[in-house]
């Protein structure tokens, strides 16, 4: 077993100093010391981002407020999980290999390396047009990470390891991240009357005398019996166990019709070729009654009615892709929409791209003339432009760079076509003319 993990050293301030992993891996690796480390709180906080829907028929592009909990560990403890979450990764990988399931889960997956979500999207879209006609199944599960049972999430665990109980190191892991503690980061800024950016360049937040006071008046724990952090270093590999069963139950259906089933993180999807004489005799309520079975058959795992959505794929019709709830006949997955003919971009991603970029132009504008102009506008096409790309600089890239990006994978396709090219070849006019207005 490989157990040579990189660890990645981050500075951002906690509750203990910041740290090189280097004079912490042989403690990290020794299961007595993780016996008796003593783990810090997270601290949480809410990330809110504006959803934005388009409905094609009127042509309206409504915001919605969309909230999503994030807790981030101690830099010992972010050690600590990612060194035993490789070594469960491993274990999973193994026993996804003996159900039958290892292509089943296509996040957090440590043999998987080389693809992402555009790879995955692209093979299910190719799977659907290879066949003359399917049923699709899409969805995900209400409140994924914050509904997992920890009793049954034991039991896999305990499974995914193949031993009789968790070794002491992952029982005191599992212990901390079940029965997780946490402070809120707003108490932070409010007991050092502080913003959090202004405190960036801190070795850490609070002594240790004055964490000891702040703790008796803000320290918060889940109670639950069930719900984990999400943003933990180790929850990611959890949910991946904690869905073994129901991975294999459906693959196995699935498998059995001829069909596809992929599962990134919590979206999952789902196509069973169909004939037309079971399309007319709706014989599809069978495979989603059957989907639905299993999901209820798992602990606290619930499909989100409200995102799921079932489609007929007719390769002879005029509209190939037939939503069966709605008239919006557009199939969403991994961040690309697919008619049944022509893939995209999302069109809320790419409208959240121009909103942004828009945005920053209207600053330029704002400082135009001043000494500050030069500095902004270079940011501005560094974020949002062919020229942040990170063919043209030593960064990671952009947004151009992943439409780019996704333009050369869906162009490896000899079924599917793709318009990405088109939804982006026109980004350096318009931001220029954004500048100008």
């Amino acid at each position: 077993m490989n157990r040579n993990v990189v660890f990645k050293n981050k500075y951002y301030t906690h509750l203990d100093i910041k740290k090189d992993y280097v004079k912490y891996e042989n403690m990290i690796k020794n299961t007595n010391w993780i016996q008796k480390h003593g783990f810090y709180p997270f601290i949480h906080y809410e990330i809110i981002f504006n959803k934005y829907v388009y409905d094609k028929d009127t042509g309206i592009k409504e915001k919605r407020e969309k909230k999503r909990d994030i807790f981030y560990s101690s830099h010992i403890d972010r050690f600590i999980y990612q060194y035993y979450g490789q070594i469960l990764n491993e274990c999973y990988d193994k026993i996804s290999i003996n159900r039958g399931i290892n292509k089943v889960a296509t996040a957090y997956r440590n043999n998987l390396k080389g693809r992402c979500n555009i790879h995955f999207s692209k093979e299910a879209l190719e799977f659907i047009c290879k066949c003359k006609s399917a049923f699709i199944f899409v969805g995900d599960f209400s409140v994924f990470f914050d509904n997992l049972d920890h009793d049954y999430l034991k039991d896999k665990l305990v499974q995914a390891l193949d031993v009789e109980r968790l070794p002491i190191e992952h029982f005191c892991i599992y212990k901390n991240i079940t029965q997780y503690t946490y402070i809120e980061r707003d108490d932070i800024e409010k007991d050092k009357n502080k913003k959090i950016k202004e405190m960036l360049k801190e070795p850490k937040y609070f002594t240790t005398e004055e964490f000891r006071k702040f703790k008796k008046l803000y320290l918060k724990k889940n109670e639950n019996s069930y719900g984990i952090p999400q943003g933990s270093a180790i929850s990611s590999i959890y949910s991946n166990v904690y869905m073994l069963d129901f991975d294999k139950q459906v693959n196995d259906y699935v498998t059995s019709k001829r069909g596809l089933y992929r599962r990134y993180c919590d979206d999952l999807i789902i196509v069973i070729p169909i004939q037309d004489s079971e399309i007319i005799s709706k014989k599809y309520n069978e495979y989603i009654n059957e989907i639905n079975r299993i999901a209820k058959s798992i602990p606290r795992l619930d499909l989100n009615p409200s995102k799921t959505e079932q489609f007929i794929y007719d390769s002879q019709g005029n509209d190939k892709l037939i939503n069966l709830n709605t008239n919006k006949n557009i199939l969403n997955y991994l961040g690309f929409s697919f008619d049944g003919q022509v893939v995209k971009i999302r069109e809320k991603s790419l409208f959240k791209y121009y909103c942004r970029a828009y945005k920053k132009a209207r600053t330029v504008k704002k400082y135009n003339g001043s000494k500050y102009e030069f500095t902004l506008k270079r940011k501005l096409y560094k974020l949002y432009t062919h020229l942040g790309d990170y063919k043209y600089s030593k960064e990671y890239g952009n947004f151009i760079t992943y439409a780019r990006r996704s333009e050369e994978i869906f162009n490896e396709s000899n079924i599917l076509k793709n318009e990405i090219h088109n939804q982006v070849k026109k980004h350096w006019a318009k931001i220029n003319n954004k500048m100008k207005e």
